[in-house]
């Protein structure tokens, strides 16, 4: 295993649930929002639109180049040569783009200030943090360029430290700015803001883990080499060589990273959604699928060696088990980190769902594990029938995997993916004893049906696929032969796994439906309430959403009210949902009351009567 293939371990599984989170965490954000408790006193979103991505445009040219400008003086001064076309690009970036960020940036500050709505507008904020993103991922890279060159491993770059006090700089400022207008924040500008700070902590994370990975790794394969007098084929390794010191590098850069978003920026947000989403796909994606991946590596190179199916010498093959140790090690401390630090976050109230939705997504990696080995059983064994029908190169067509890999691979899968999904589905049943329905139930009835969703779509395509080989060479050849079981090897591989898992997750979900209340189709509705006469309603509320309450009570009564605000300094953003809006009118339409006093709190509406 390569530094390649050692980058793919550690980041394919993590990326996989990242953008599965981030995909939940959009939709949940897009459900939930409540969109009309503001009115839009700003700019306009079509103009808003073009002068933030005019600012955006203009101050990537002006921050380039200027980063160009201080890289021709440096390189100039410290490697020597002509530099002048990359000074002449870098002063003509920053002639043109400068001026044009500072006219449009000073235009929508000017906004912000006069109206905070403006403040608080998703444009706005995804403006800041993309350029705080982009100012980050230049400052890591500079960073990393230091540090290659502290640690004598890298050459001088005049890009890398010519850019960094520019983008430090473009940093701060917009780190500052968005400090600022934190504590007005709306729940979707805290969502980008929470979106920027787990990205970069999980980024930063990822290549943390993966210097620290590579350096032990190459430390590992030099005693490694030592000890069994085995010359591998990476040149170069070395536990002092430059590739030990790059690593060391990285670990340091992402270290820093991390530490600096996760344990300082987020420190205090311990309640938001994604903060949940990143823990659980951290423990999950970034540790214990990496540790599963590694395991297998290593237990599939055993495997091979266990079944006599490799060439070489021994110790050369077992060469992987140095990466595999030292990645299941990075793993496993990724996952403990952050699952200790889901546990002592987490209330009393979350704890059951919370363990339950853990308990899931460990079982659904080892029942990928399973439905992966059934496949291969499936295809390992119509190979079997087609090699003895006289088809030629059975085992090695589409793969170059003989008979022993095959198997070495079954075993490989079935033997981790079969522990980790029977433990923790255990464990699952265990949770859902201790804390009954019905308020956890429906999350294992939506992990069945997602389930029963895939398998269904595995099942139809690899039917269709099965039945237009069968149809194909039938109707061809007007004959079927050993060839045709080998080109069946790949659709029916995947009819196997959801005909074996699909009945069981069926009865779960049939079961799951058994806990839901039925629905009394023979109810007639409540009958609506009636309009009262129309009385004296007064609304107290902030300034900033005091109309915007004004319009959603009129409207629900059905006849204006009168708007008072108040000026405290310790005011909020009251954002009351339309239940609210409509327990609020309900009750002033049924009192008897002729004159009524509204008062907005946080999270609804409060109804004081003054007769």
């Amino acid at each position: 295993m390569n530094d390649i293939e050692l980058a793919l371990a550690l980041i394919i599984p993590f990326a996989i649930f990242a953008v599965g989170g981030a995909a939940v965490y959009a939709v949940f954000v897009w459900r939930n929002t409540d969109r009309s408790y503001e009115v839009d006193t700003g700019v306009g979103t079509p103009r808003r639109i073009y002068f933030y991505l005019a600012s955006f445009v203009s101050l990537m040219m002006a921050a380039g180049g200027a980063a160009s400008v201080l890289a021709a003086l440096l390189d100039s001064v410290f490697r020597g040569g002509d530099f002048s076309e990359t000074l002449a690009m870098g002063l003509a970036l920053v002639a043109v783009g400068l001026p044009v960020w500072l006219f449009h940036w000073r235009f929508v500050q000017r906004a912000a200030a006069r109206t905070p709505p403006e403040r608080r507008s998703v444009l706005r904020n995804l403006h800041v943090y993309a350029t705080l993103g982009v100012a980050l991922g230049f400052i890591a890279f500079s960073a990393f360029s230091a540090v290659q060159l502290a640690l004598f491993a890298g050459e001088f770059d005049g890009f890398a430290w010519g850019g960094a006090p520019i983008w430090a700089a473009v940093w701060a400022y917009h780190w500052r700015v968005a400090s600022a207008e934190r504590a007005g924040a709306s729940d979707e500008t805290l969502a980008i803001r929470r979106m920027y700070l787990y990205l970069a902590s999980a980024v930063a994370l990822a290549m943390a883990a993966l210097g620290v990975a590579i350096l032990a790794r190459v430390i590992l394969l030099d005693i490694y080499q030592a000890a069994v007098g085995v010359a591998l084929s990476e040149e170069g390794l070395s536990a002092f060589g430059d590739e030990a010191r790059s690593a060391l590098a990285a670990a340091l850069v992402g270290g820093a990273g991390w530490a600096a978003h996760w344990l300082m920026f987020a420190r205090g947000d311990r309640r938001s959604v994604l903060r949940w989403a990143y823990i659980l796909i951290a423990a999950l994606g970034g540790g214990f699928a990496v540790m599963l991946s590694a395991f297998g590596f290593a237990a599939f190179a055993v495997m091979q060696w266990a079944m006599d199916a490799v060439e070489g010498s021994l110790a050369d093959h077992l060469a992987i088990l140095p990466t595999s140790l030292v990645v299941i090690i990075v793993a496993v401390v990724i996952w403990r980190y952050h699952v200790d630090r889901m546990w002592k976050e987490t209330t009393v109230e979350r704890a059951p769902l919370l363990a339950r939705i853990y308990m899931m997504a460990l079982s659904a990696m080892g029942l990928v594990a399973v439905a992966l080995a059934l496949a291969g059983i499936a295809d390992l064994a119509l190979r079997a029938l087609a090699d003895l029908g006289g088809a030629e190169n059975a085992y090695t067509r589409g793969g170059g995997l003989d008979f022993r890999d095959r198997l070495a691979y079954i075993l490989t899968l079935l033997a981790l993916g079969c522990p980790v999904w029977l433990t923790s589905w255990r464990g699952e049943r265990a949770f859902a004893e201790e804390f009954p329905r019905p308020e956890p139930a429906p999350v294992r009835k939506m992990y069945a049906l997602g389930i029963l969703c895939l398998g269904l779509l595995a099942l139809i395509g690899g039917a269709s696929g099965a039945l237009f080989v069968f149809l194909s060479d039938l109707l061809a050849d007007g004959a079927l032969s050993a060839e045709t079981l080998l080109d069946l090897a790949y659709p029916l591989s995947a009819v196997l796994p959801p005909a074996a898992i699909l009945p069981y997750y069926w009865m779960v979900y049939r079961r799951e439906r058994a806990f839901e209340p039925e629905l009394d189709e023979d109810a007639a509705p409540a009958p609506p309430v009636e309009a009262g006469a129309r009385k004296d309603v007064t609304l107290l509320a902030p300034p900033d959403s005091a109309d915007a309450l004004a319009a959603l009570l009129s409207g629900a009564l059905g006849y204006p009210v009168e708007i008072r605000r108040w000026s405290d300094s310790q005011t909020f953003e009251s954002r009351p949902d339309e239940n609210a809006t409509a327990a609020a009118s309900r009750a002033i339409a049924e009192s008897a009351a002729t004159s009524a006093l509204v008062v907005a709190e946080r999270g609804g509406l409060r109804v004081i009567w003054r007769d």
